[in-house]
């Protein structure tokens, strides 16, 4: 696939100008055309990926644990394929290779059903899938690229006995239509409303880098900053904090606190500190302190990442014990909230659930696991 993808690029990138463009002519918002965009940059990343997780160790058969019982039983937990996946997801064309190759090493089958706003794009890296599987041996049909219907998506939904696990993945409307119609077992990619905060004491230099970089790498991803919480004695910096957003053109909404020394701020509402903006928006609230911080990333987060900036390692370790997400970052950038950057190769969803998977999915989150007892003749009813 790898192969593929570099000698049929404009190919690849030809049906996704096609895409843009019609997405565009429709009136797409402009953070989701930057979702659907698969350019030179993008796809030379998914061929490294690629490379990267054809490196990684294959998953299944290997034993998680071993214990040798009093009787004489050797029990191993040992990991298996979870059998055919389902991945129903929005925009992004680059989680067309990434949603095909972990689920293809980890002994799966996968049906992959992209947004209809990427179908040129996803039809075509559905041809090269088929064409490298054939050539390497497999069955074509292991991985499938559908374009069905909404109502023929429901439907698919029932087949239990024929699909094991369901990943839907994008906006919040897609993932509770998909858990409620469900007839499957789904693991969910919830939202990204994640937060940093910027405890009393921290540098405000490496505060400020860690905070605009989790907010304006790539402000439409799901594990982007959208709630900034700045401890009540870092507020005297406030007009800094505003500048640096504004500079990158960041709309910046505050709690009266930031109002109050920065009036051009607009008002923050209880909506907003409940809301996964997707784009250059953000939202600032003063709180007293960790507590208030803790507290408020439980309350109104997704339970998806969550930063602190700090040089106080009790704090650090309050904040990650107690803060209640998949993923917890000490003075690092929510955007290492990443399967590729985190050694996995690759992800295909970041899990807010606490069941199956939790945070970033790659090869061992695309397995189960069965008991394999080896004996040497021992019976239950023996003396």
């Amino acid at each position: 696939m790898a192969e593929r993808l570099e000698s049929r690029k404009e190919d690849v990138l030809e049906a996704n100008k096609e895409d843009v463009s019609t997405a565009e002519s429709s009136g797409l918002p402009p953070n989701m055309v930057e979702r659907l965009r698969f350019g030179e940059a993008s796809l030379n990343a998914r061929i490294r990926s690629l490379g990267e997780i054809e490196s990684l160790a294959d998953p299944v058969g290997r034993a998680i644990s071993v214990d040798r019982r009093p009787n004489g039983l050797e029990v191993a937990r040992v990991r298996a394929p979870l059998g055919v996946i389902l991945m129903i997801y929005e925009a992004r064309p680059h989680v067309t290779v990434n949603a095909g190759a972990l689920p293809l090493k980890a002994g799966n089958a996968v049906i992959l059903r992209g947004g209809l706003e990427a179908r040129r794009t996803n039809a075509m890296l559905g041809a090269l899938w088929r064409e490298s599987l054939s050539e390497a041996g497999l069955p074509e049909d292991a991985i499938q690229v559908v374009s069905g219907t909404h109502e023929e998506m429901q439907d698919l939904l029932q087949y239990r006995e024929h699909i094991d696990l369901v990943i839907p993945r994008g906006g919040k409307g897609l993932i509770e239509t998909v858990s409620s119609k469900s007839a499957i077992p789904v693991v969910k990619h919830f939202e990204g409303l994640c937060h940093v905060f910027i405890d009393e004491g921290a540098d405000i230099d490496r505060a400020l880098a860690i905070a605009v970089d989790s907010k304006c790498l790539m402000p439409e991803v799901c594990n982007a900053m959208e709630t900034l919480l700045v401890a009540e004695p870092m507020a005297e910096h406030m007009q800094r904090i505003v500048r640096a957003f504004s500079e990158n053109a960041v709309t910046v909404k505050g709690c009266e606190k930031v109002r109050q020394r920065v009036p051009t701020v607009l008002e923050a509402t209880e909506k907003d500190w409940r809301t996964e903006y997707l784009d250059n928006v953000i939202s600032i609230r003063v709180v007293e302190d960790i507590d208030k911080a803790i507290e408020h990333a439980n309350l109104h987060g997704s339970h998806h990442t969550d930063a602190i900036v700090t040089n106080n390692l009790e704090h650090a370790r309050r904040f990650s014990r107690e803060v209640d997400s998949a993923v917890v970052l000490v003075n690092a950038s929510t955007m290492f909230c990443d399967g590729q950057t985190l050694g996995m190769g690759a992800e295909i969803g970041i899990s807010t659930d606490k069941l199956h998977a939790r945070g970033p999915m790659g090869l061992e989150e695309l397995t189960t696991y069965k008991f394999v007892i080896y004996g040497d003749g021992q019976v239950m009813g023996q003396a």
